[in-house]
């Protein structure tokens, strides 16, 4: 019963916070128009960074965030890692530090809202099912990471709602190959905790690792069968040290 309260009132706190979102975007759409590219890319960094952290905080969750060091001093950037929970993205937006955008499962496009602040901070709507929309999409993000907006990709294709990680589809790391971009993968923990244990919210610490890059010169790099069992294994191997 307490947990269901819980629950309910979470949903409570997630609906005034679209709200403010809501409130918030005009400001954002005319800044677009109106504001130097700069000042505008520090404003969508601080949408990123507080929509992020208060999602994951109105759960009365906290995390722990490791790997700073990993982040290439280069534009482009391909962040690839596994996939626990919805509350993955929030997450990795609210303490990464880094003006990421992602690619989304094309329903979403419809969610009034959210999905306009999806397009203000780069993210790519993709149909799974339409495999010439779908590449028509990668080459969307491809050209997003070549301006300068790093991705992040979750190469299992959806949530593995616990511990265990699901197969990586080698083909999802293309992206990275067509917007020569860097890799950093890294490993998300608990996260699926937070609500997926049960369909209830709870307290918990998502635990984030971002691991050693791999460069474009690299030759590993545009091998892409090696490539996938490279970062699974390195991912894995974080799951099982966290």
């Amino acid at each position: 019963m307490i947990a269901k309260i819980t629950t309910f009132l979470w949903k409570i706190l997630l609906i005034l916070l679209m709200l403010l979102c809501l409130i918030a975007l005009p400001i954002y759409l005319l800044g677009k128009w109106l504001l130097p590219p700069r000042h505008y890319l520090k404003m969508t960094l601080f949408a990123r960074y507080f929509w992020g952290r208060a999602v994951v905080r109105s759960t009365g969750s906290k995390v722990d965030f490791q790997g700073y060091e990993n982040i290439p001093d280069t534009p482009r950037i391909c962040f690839v890692g596994n996939h626990q929970s919805n509350f993955d993205i929030p997450a990795f937006l609210g303490w990464s530090g880094q003006p990421v955008g992602f690619i989304a499962k094309k329903e979403l496009f419809q969610v009034p809202i959210l999905s306009q602040w999806m397009r203000i901070i780069n993210c790519i709507f993709i149909d799974r099912s339409n495999p010439r929309a779908a590449l028509e999409s990668f080459k969307q993000s491809a050209e997003v990471i070549r301006n300068g907006h790093s991705q992040i990709i979750f190469p299992e294709g959806t949530r593995s709602k616990s511990d265990k990680m699901g197969e990586f589809h080698n083909g999802s790391l293309k992206l990275a190959q067509m917007a020569d971009a860097a890799i950093v993968p890294f490993a998300i923990k608990d996260s699926w905790k937070l609500y997926e244990i049960d369909g209830n919210i709870h307290k918990g610490l998502i635990k984030i690792r971002l691991l050693p890059p791999i460069l474009t010169s690299d030759p590993l790099f545009n091998d892409r069968a090696k490539l996938a069992e490279h970062i699974q294994n390195s991912i894995q191997n974080t799951l099982d040290s966290i």
